[in-house]
């Protein structure tokens, strides 16, 4: 499945943003925490794209989509902690029932929790950049377009089997915007 080789592809893109910043000799605390918290997820969700590509095991897949989804939630609470320094325990609380949701769900047996698994990181992803509103109104906005761009398409699977790889490739763009909020802004 090449599609599923594209899509592991640009799973990097964000990880390349954030690592861009990241390694900025003037980087913020706060930009390397968020940034951090992008790269920590990629790694499961590249091996997940990759497995489908070239084994495609269910159980191994559903073990590898659950680290995923909780990887997601832990980069939503680093980002959510990096705007102000310091532990919102809403997030805390919300992403921890999260990613205990997903360690007791079974997808293999209940498909449609997979739809509730994503729709929870979305809400997760989106909560967490409520932070860029105290430091660029105008990021947050962008942020949110194109995170629903980015949604939109991957949800109505309008793109077919490379669906996948241009949310991805999308998911760059309010990645993007979350760590130029962090680096250049500060709370209002």
């Amino acid at each position: 499945m090449p599609e599923e080789i594209w899509a592991a592809q640009t799973m990097l893109c964000p990880s390349i943003v954030a690592a861009s910043f990241a390694l900025a000799a003037d980087a913020k605390q706060e930009t390397i925490i968020a940034a951090v918290g992008c790269m920590m997820h990629c790694p499961f969700s590249y091996t997940l794209h990759m497995h489908r590509a070239l084994v495609d095991d269910p159980v191994t897949r559903t073990k590898i989509y659950k680290f995923d989804a909780s990887f997601i939630h832990i980069h939503s609470l680093l980002t959510g902690y990096a705007w102000f320094m310091k532990p919102s325990w809403i997030e805390l609380v919300y992403h921890a029932c999260c990613i205990l949701n997903i360690a007791r769900s079974d997808p293999l047996s209940y498909p449609k929790v997979k739809n509730t698994i994503d729709i929870l990181c979305a809400v997760g992803v989106i909560k967490c950049a409520i932070g860029i509103v105290y430091r660029s109104p105008a990021l947050f906005a962008w942020a949110v377009a194109f995170w629903g761009i980015a949604f939109f398409i991957h949800n109505r699977k309008l793109l077919g089997p490379m669906t996948s790889a241009v949310f991805h490739a999308l998911l760059a763009i309010p990645q993007y915007f979350i760590l130029c909020a962090c680096q250049y802004y500060t709370v209002q």
